[in-house]
């Protein structure tokens, strides 16, 4: 039942074949009938939009003609005795003068006018004794210099705006080349318009809308309706070459416009008008529609000619496959294989019989294969239970070590952030005590001494701030906050406290400036900036480290080079892992935790830059990272002038903390700053110095205290007591993730031990300030 419908649904092998072909036959024709109809529509297009140029050429051919003779014929007249020879006598002139109107219907009036413009012969005598000075013939004539000798005298050709005559002028000259006056000439161009009837009534047998205008030069109708193309499109049109163009007018109908214009020819000036014929597109392009819907039918008609043809053929190539399809289905409803044939019919095709024996080659090895299956069938009940007890066992296993792993990664964050706290307790102390001896000591070498010790209390305390940002990141406390700012001030700020290590190492040290916009958190950014350049000073041992920004794109990118020794190619992955240190320091350092890096990728990837890393060995080492380019550079701004610090001078300060060695070295170092300072090395001192009545400006607590007491909560207590209502700082020596992001929430100001003395006397004279 199931092949039964299953060969209901799917199409036939002769459907598939007749389809396929009337596909492929329908895309050809579609594709050659789209080629004919394009090319045959362009050319007659083509031919059509030339026709009209055609006859706008014919109409300005007969124009440029007429212009010509008239000029030819003042010219002539310009060179005869009766007009050269001023001693003539008027009815001469006279004479020749009405009979050349007489013989040229198209001339309105030719008259001779002296040099003063005064006209003293006139055809029919029509404005002798007019003056003449401000007519277009006779000044243009006057304005032309003399012709070289041997070349005859060139008339001009004029046009009068609100005149429909065309004025011919030339000037007239003695035997000794003196010009004695100017022969002017007034010619109608009426006849233009018995020109374009002439034209209109040839076209109508060919197309009906045919319209012909004539244009002067700034696009103003001389001929035919002023309506027709309106003011904005005839002065466009009137500046066209010679040609075709299809348009649109006014009225929203679509033209085919052909244009000649009447530039000039066989030695004399053109009028510059430019004679139109227009025909509606519709009209004009019936041929072409005609002609595709010709083509189109015609492609339609040799397509279900083909697929006819198609259809035949398919059957031929289906009906014997068919054939073996049908003793197959037989086969399928066998209970075994064995004994079954294919069976094909006598008049099949080679190809057909082939098929036939490949499929009963097939069957004979299913048949093979059948007691396999059968045996194989009764043995995978028993393998699939053995692979499922082992699978089970494999995943215990790793559940066990995922386990394992969690733990001992627990283990690792609890024993580094109690080994942090108890370490940086009295690292904090000797750090202050280290502050206060600098301030007593005397003589060079003991100074020395004291600040070799501070050198190494800093090379301390950077390792506790990487241990720090480490917790910070792990504690999420840490939070982007992306701004537009300026990279080149923060690269000047960084390159400012670097430069003297890196005299100090004899190296140089080059920032290139930039005045690029970026947009990031400019203080996560300093902070990978600090611990890129401290790395590259610390493992370059000689040469140089470059600092800069260059432009990719929308991208900046922050560069690092040094001239160290290099990273090798298997350690540029391993270099970014936590306490991962691939080769000693330079300069004697001490090579630190191993965490610089690894902060560097974690603050990189919670700000959506990429890091790079590139290094050749012995050659130095490459760091870059991508920033956004801001979408608008920002204004140079002066810097703000930096305040002064805040002295503490004359404060009251409090110091709370358990460890009695905190509390002296602290106060030590507030009272050399000039502060009074309260001493309490409990909550229950703090809390009865603070009922003394003596104000206080600042209090400076441990959050751990002594029996369990919280600084916080102490903060709090004393608050909610109004016991205590100015600034509190809490100085710490816990890093676990869980204080971190508690201290972070709670709002008050906290500084991590051991805090450089410049840094605690900065937080707290802006608390106090």
């Amino acid at each position: 039942m199931a092949t039964y419908a299953t060969s209901l649904t799917r199409p036939g092998l002769r459907g598939i074949l007749t389809g396929t072909l009337a596909v492929l036959t329908a895309a050809l024709i579609l594709s050659v009938t789209a080629v004919v109809v394009w090319t045959a529509t362009r050319e007659a297009q083509r031919s059509i939009g030339r026709s009209l140029g055609d006859l706008a050429a014919y109409m300005r051919e007969a124009l440029e003609s007429d212009v010509f003779e008239r000029w030819r014929s003042a010219r002539t007249l310009s060179t005869l005795p009766a007009f050269t020879n001023p001693a003539s006598a008027y009815p001469g002139k006279r004479v020749i003068l009405d009979r050349l109107k007489g013989n040229v219907e198209e001339i309105v009036w030719v008259g001779f006018a002296d040099l003063s413009g005064r006209v003293t012969v006139g055809s029919g005598g029509a404005n002798e004794a007019a003056d003449v000075t401000d007519r277009r013939w006779f000044a243009a004539a006057r304005e032309r210099p003399s012709p070289a000798p041997g070349e005859p005298e060139r008339p001009t050709i004029q046009t009068t705006p609100g005149e429909r005559v065309v004025e011919i002028g030339v000037n007239v000259r003695d035997a000794s080349g003196g010009s004695v006056g100017v022969l002017g000439m007034l010619v109608s161009w009426d006849w233009l318009g018995h020109l374009r009837r002439s034209l209109l009534d040839r076209s109508q047998g060919r197309q009906s809308d045919l319209e012909v205008i004539v244009l002067d030069r700034e696009g103003r109708t001389v001929i035919g309706d002023q309506n027709h193309l309106g003011a904005t499109l005839a002065r466009q049109i009137a500046q066209r070459p010679d040609g075709f163009a299809i348009d649109t007018l006014p009225d929203g109908r679509t033209m085919v416009i052909g244009t000649s214009r009447a530039s000039g020819g066989r030695g004399i000036e053109g009028l510059g008008w430019q004679i139109v014929v227009t025909s509606s597109a519709a009209v004009a392009f019936a041929p072409v529609d005609e002609l595709r819907r010709q083509i189109i039918t015609a492609g339609g008609l040799v397509g279900l000619m083909v697929l006819s043809a198609g259809w035949w053929v398919a059957g031929r190539i289906a009906s014997p496959l068919q054939a073996i399809a049908a003793r197959a289905d037989r086969v399928g409803l066998a209970e075994a294989l064995d004994g079954v044939e294919i069976e094909v019919p006598k008049s099949s095709s080679r190809e057909i019989v082939s098929l036939a024996a490949s499929l009963q080659g097939m069957i004979d090895r299913l048949a093979d294969n059948e007691e396999a299956l059968k045996h194989l069938a009764n043995t995978l009940e028993h393998r699939v239970a053995v692979r499922t007890a082992e699978l089970e066992a494999a995943n215990r296993a790793l559940s066990a070590a995922r386990d394992d792993a969690v733990a001992a990664t627990a283990a690792k964050s609890r024993f580094l952030a109690a080994a942090s706290h108890d370490l940086r307790q009295p690292l904090h102390a000797l750090s202050l005590f280290a502050n206060a001896l600098s301030r007593r000591v005397q003589g060079e070498e003991p100074r020395r001494l004291v600040a070799n010790m501070e050198t190494t209390l800093g090379s301390l305390q950077d390792m506790f701030n990487a241990l720090l940002d480490v917790s910070r990141l792990d504690a999420g406390i840490v939070v982007a906050e992306p701004r537009t700012f300026v990279i080149g001030d923060l690269l000047e700020r960084v390159a400012a406290g670097f430069r003297a290590q890196a005299a100090a190492h004899g190296l140089e040290f080059r920032l290139v400036p930039s005045r690029l916009a970026v947009v990031s958190d400019p203080i996560l950014i300093e902070t990978v900036l600090r611990n890129l350049v401290g790395n590259a000073l610390k493992f370059t041992a000689s040469g140089k480290v470059l600092v800069g920004v260059r432009r990719r794109g929308d991208m900046a990118v922050l560069e690092i080079h040094d001239t160290g020794p290099g990273v090798p190619e298997e350690d540029r992955e391993r270099v970014f892992e936590e306490f991962e240190r691939t080769k000693a320091a330079a300069h004697g350092q001490n090579d630190g935790l191993g965490l610089g890096l690894s902060i560097v990728r974690r603050l990189c990837a919670l700000l959506g830059h990429r890091i790079l890393l590139t290094s050749r060995h012995g050659r130095g080492t490459v760091f870059r990272v991508e920033l956004p380019l801001a979408a608008r550079a920002l204004p140079l701004v002066e810097a703000p002038a930096v305040q002064p610090d805040l002295s503490l001078a004359g404060r009251h300060i409090l110091v709370l903390d358990d460890e009695p060695m905190i509390v002296d070295a602290l106060a030590r170092t507030l009272r050399d700053d000039g502060a009074t300072v309260t001493a309490a090395c409990s909550s229950a001192e703090a809390t009865e110095a603070l009922a003394g009545g003596r104000a206080v400006d600042l209090a400076v607590i441990d959050l751990q205290l002594e029996r369990g007491v919280d600084g916080l909560e102490l903060i709090e207590c004393w608050r909610r007591d109004r016991a205590f209502a100015r600034p509190a700082l809490i100085v710490t020596g816990a890093t676990d993730p869980q204080t971190l992001a508690r201290l972070q929430a709670s709002g008050t100001p906290w500084l991590t031990k051991p805090v450089a003395v410049p840094v605690l006397r900065a937080a707290l004279a802006r608390l106090v300030g």
